[in-house]
């Protein structure tokens, strides 16, 4: 019987923090991947799933992918975890 690979390859970092200040200074570790930035929203790939950063003014500061640190200043209106939606199959048949 073939292994089965996993579809993404597995994060590099072990663990995930996410620290902000005053609703204006954030700093995040465990950050594989920057997904896409845009003065309203951040979307980053980390090693506990994606997070999707919601504000207005939004701007990546600083960013390592070696080790995984991420800096970001602006207004954080809201912080969302999102996880990959179930296929049909599995939400019928749970």
């Amino acid at each position: 019987m073939k292994d089965i690979k996993p579809i993404a390859p597995p994060c590099k970092f072990t663990s995930h923090a996410f620290s902000m200040t005053d609703r204006k200074k954030a700093t995040l570790t465990g950050v594989a991947k920057v997904d896409s930035a845009s003065e309203t929203e951040i979307i980053l790939s980390t090693c506990l799933g994606r997070l999707v950063i919601n504000g207005s003014s939004l701007q990546i500061v600083k960013f390592d992918d070696s080790d995984g640190n991420l800096a970001l200043t602006g207004n954080i209106d809201a912080v969302k975890y999102a996880q990959a939606k179930q296929s049909l199959l599995k939400r019928i048949f749970k």
